[in-house]
């Protein structure tokens, strides 16, 4: 929801700043933009006084645990990374396929004959099959 339509909505007037608040606070619920400004404007002036400070508080809280759920999401990634690099190595130098399929439950089928390809390593037959595969399917 952009600025303009916020002040539309509830025919109230905002500065940036609290809009950005307030648009915080829209974007972690799940209503629609017509149901919030209609309980936003029920509150009859809520930039103002004690509900004004609350939400800047919950504003505030919401951007931290944005930044640490995106933190989180990025070590997670990261490690799933280092995880599939490992057992394609594991699986080519043990010669098990286990290994590989726990790969391509981590990362997908795709992304793990790209990294074997990356790291040098001998494809497998299922890595074979899945560059066939896109090899028809580009041709298509």
């Amino acid at each position: 929801m952009t600025q303009q339509e916020f002040e539309k909505r509830t025919q109230c007037a905002v500065n940036a700043e609290t809009f950005a608040i307030i648009n915080r606070l829209y974007m972690a619920t799940d209503m629609y933009k017509d149901d919030f400004c209609k309980e936003f404007k029920a509150m009859n002036d809520p930039t103002s006084g004690g509900i004004r400070q609350s939400l800047q508080e919950i504003s505030i809280r919401l951007g931290v645990l944005e930044d640490k759920n995106a933190n989180l999401k990025e070590s997670i990634r990261q490690r799933n990374s280092d995880l599939t690099d490992f057992l394609i190595g594991k699986a080519h130098a043990y010669d098990d396929t286990d290994f590989r399929k726990e790969a391509v439950r981590l990362a997908g089928e795709v992304e793990v004959v790209k990294r074997t390809i990356e790291l040098g390593l001998p494809l497998w037959d299922e890595d074979r099959k899945v560059v066939l595969s896109m090899i028809e399917e580009q041709g298509k």
